[in-house]
């Protein structure tokens, strides 16, 4: 079964909570951990890597906090994935790593495929599309 770990989806959690603050009203990460139930240093170590992969930023101080960094409107959910886990692929052979068996691999086109439409579809997937729009 393919599916998304649990610091991918923190990741998009925390984006799309980010969408709400800006650089003058930076979201404070505690207090996300702590109305989310999401481990506080957990949630540090994925704003590192998404601050890391250009999609975020933060501010120091009492009144500091993270906030993104890129357009909502430009922020797709296999950038959100990639910059917490790295390359996308179905499997290790998919992600840069060499696979001994590359050359009598019996699924190799049936993953190839899958791979690539996941790509595709992760990389069409706006982080905008799916915000629940306040009444």
């Amino acid at each position: 079964m393919i599916s998304i770990n649990r610091q991918s989806d923190y990741a998009i959690q925390l984006v799309v909570a980010l969408t709400k603050a800006s650089e003058n009203k930076p979201l404070s990460l505690k207090k996300f951990s702590i109305e989310n139930n999401i481990s506080f240093l957990f949630l540090q170590r994925i704003a590192r890597s998404l601050k890391s992969g250009g999609l975020i930023n933060s501010s120091r101080g009492m009144y500091g906090g993270y906030f993104l960094l890129k357009d909502i409107k430009k922020i797709t959910v296999k950038q959100v994935m990639e910059a917490v886990d790295g390359p996308f692929g179905v499997t290790a052979c998919f992600r840069g790593h060499t696979c001994p068996r590359a050359k009598t691999c019996s699924s190799k086109q049936v993953l190839n495929n899958l791979n690539y439409k996941l790509n595709e579809i992760l990389s069409n997937m706006l982080i905008v599309d799916y915000l629940v729009k306040d009444n």
